[in-house]
């Protein structure tokens, strides 16, 4: 299952990180909401970029790993990232962060419904994610892109060398919006 390179709804083009993405990346990296929520380098770097490239490009020949760059319809400046991974059974879990313009006018939201879809139209049978559980702002997103509360995964993720507890999400073809 491969979806494809770029996906649009109209409004938001989700689209593949390029090396001219390096500086609005690297500053969403410097971002203290995405570091306080994401496992981010303390002090970004070109080589941190250079890795997250290498990543994308390996995820992208794999399968296992699909990752987007959200930009407006009409300006190909990121303003976040919305990512797809292949777990166990062939369900995929669906990642997000949006840098300080990306926030607070519903993109990242239609960007995440738009990669959900595409999956779900490909046959994938279920869609995961996972927010921190103090993260109320990312579990609203989960709710308003049709994903449905599951309950608490204790101490199942890691965050900032540590474990955390995560609240977690799913989306079945059948929770279509």
């Amino acid at each position: 299952m491969k979806p494809p390179a770029t996906l649009t709804d109209g409004v938001v083009v989700l689209r593949d990180l390029r090396e001219g993405d390096r500086a609005v990346v690297l500053s969403t990296m410097r971002d203290p909401l995405v570091q306080r929520w994401l496992n981010m380098p303390r002090e970004p770097s070109d080589r941190d970029f250079d890795a997250l490239l290498q990543t994308v490009r390996e995820g992208w020949r794999s399968g296992d790993r699909f990752d987007y760059l959200v930009v407006e319809n009409g300006d190909d400046v990121s303003l976040g990232a919305v990512i797809a991974s292949r777990r166990h059974r062939d369900n995929y879990e669906i990642a997000y962060l949006a840098r300080a313009a990306g926030r607070g006018r519903g993109l990242l939201a239609r960007a995440v419904t738009l990669l959900c879809d595409a999956l779900l139209d490909a046959g994938v049978g279920r869609l995961e994610l996972r927010t921190h559980v103090e993260n109320e702002s990312s579990q609203r997103l989960a709710a308003r892109c049709g994903f449905q509360r599951e309950g608490t995964e204790r101490k199942s993720i890691w965050l900032h060398g540590g474990r955390a507890d995560a609240i977690v999400w799913s989306r079945l073809p059948e929770d279509r919006q």
